[in-house]
């Protein structure tokens, strides 16, 4: 176990400077197939040597080796997040198929919080293969385990995590986006399968509660009040990934309290 934990991790900061590029180009509908990096300021190619995940930010001293301009701290952040949630899906679902998918769920959300920070968005381009790939990913990992039970589950999620966005975006378009409502479906369904539908409220419950908290903190520290735009798919990640390790543990928890 502690072997694949550490091989995921490795394998997650490789996909996560991935990651950073997808977030990059795929807003500007630019291709995450071909074309080497290059340095947003001065256009200068990014070696293979300058391009190692974590490292190569710390040896560079977070600039640009060419015209010296600060490289964001949000691409080895992105690194690290990803390293560490490949490492806790191969902690909490052992070396199988289904650590694979949910590795996958967790880089995706990674790709949508770094692009919805930066520009208030969550693509099509992106949430709709989520969905479609990420229930054949599960129905593949639910027949290879033996467990086919957890696509209820899944299914469950999808229709309580959706529908309850898509009734509140129907009553007040205004306060929900529409790739927060599409986005929500996809985390409903990894959640269900995960946790059941107990799991996929906590997750519900965390989101808001993550969103409104660090919401109004920003809306202090920017000094804007109510004008303050703050997208809410981070927040919807947050608290689904959150869900997915400790949402079930958390339900029964509640449950048994009552």
């Amino acid at each position: 176990m502690t072997a694949g934990v550490i091989l995921a991790f490795l394998l997650g900061l490789i996909f996560g400077s991935f990651g950073t590029v997808a977030a990059h180009r795929i807003p500007r509908r630019e291709t995450i197939v071909t074309g080497r990096s290059k340095c947003p300021q001065c256009g200068r190619q990014i070696k293979a040597h300058e391009n190692i995940p974590v490292v190569s930010y710390l040896f560079l001293r977070g600039r640009c080796a060419g015209c010296g301009a600060p490289i964001s701290a949000r691409y080895p952040l992105t690194e690290l997040a990803t390293g560490l949630l490949f490492a806790f899906a191969v902690a909490k679902f052992d070396v199988t198929a289904t650590a694979v998918v949910y590795a996958a769920f967790f880089w995706v959300l990674v790709v949508l919080t770094v692009i919805d920070l930066e520009h208030k968005l969550l693509p099509n381009r992106i949430v709709y293969p989520a969905f479609v790939v990420g229930w054949a990913g599960l129905v593949t990992a639910a027949l290879i385990d033996g467990d086919t039970e957890r696509l209820r589950s899944a299914g469950l999620g999808a229709v309580v995590f959706g529908g309850f966005f898509f009734v509140v975006a129907f009553i007040y378009p205004a306060g929900m986006g529409g790739g927060d409502v599409k986005l929500a479906f996809v985390l409903g369904t990894f959640v269900g399968y995960a946790g059941g539908v107990g799991a996929v409220l906590v997750g519900m419950f965390l989101s808001f509660l993550l969103g409104g908290v660090i919401g109004i903190v920003a809306m202090r520290v920017s000094g804007k009040g109510r004008k303050t735009q703050i997208p809410f798919g981070p927040f919807l990640a947050l608290g689904s990934v959150l869900a997915v390790f400790v949402g079930e543990r958390i339900a029964d928890g509640y449950v048994d309290f009552l």
